[in-house]
């Protein structure tokens, strides 16, 4: 579980990534999250959440951190963030519970958990504790479920051959 006020540049995912603008998920996941905590990638499964606090992936956004996750196949829900980080991280359909106040004080770091975006319900599997918080927009979903914007642009330009530009 990460706290409040992570930023992407620095924490998330190194400067030297970021100012050289690598984009290959290869060369970016085995950095993902090192300045936190060295072993965390070492822990992190496909399907896992990363669960933070108030301003998760604050300051720039830029979408380097989000690209790893997105390879990890990870899943995020905190409190808050950001909306261009969010921006990003719905654009790269990585699914992201935001809005989850009280989510830190809820769960502990390392709860196995199960958690129903559509409805926003959050169960504990240990305890079967659960706690409602408020769900992904139907608008959201159907935007990471096509695979974020590029996802949708060739889903769009399939269904719309004509507005294709003949490269």
């Amino acid at each position: 579980m990460l706290g409040n006020d992570i930023p992407h540049d620095g924490v998330v995912m190194p400067y030297d990534l970021i100012t050289t603008k690598v984009r290959d998920p290869e060369l970016l996941v085995p950095h993902l999250f090192e300045a936190i905590d060295s072993t965390l990638l070492e822990r992190l499964k496909p399907g896992d959440f990363i669960v933070a606090g108030r301003n998760f992936l604050c300051g720039k956004a830029h979408n380097q951190g989000l690209i790893a996750m997105k390879a990890l196949q990870l899943r995020i829900i905190c409190e808050s963030m950001p909306f261009r980080s969010f921006r990003g991280a719905i654009g790269l359909a990585v699914p992201s519970l935001v809005g989850c106040v009280g989510i830190t004080d809820f769960l502990s770091s390392g709860d196995d958990i199960e958690a129903d975006f559509e409805s926003g319900r959050i169960v504990k599997l240990a305890t079967g504790e659960s706690k409602d918080f408020p769900p992904i927009s139907p608008e959201i979903k159907t935007i990471v479920a096509q695979g974020g914007m590029r996802g949708m642009l060739t889903r769009w330009l399939e269904d719309h051959p004509e507005r294709r530009i003949p490269a």
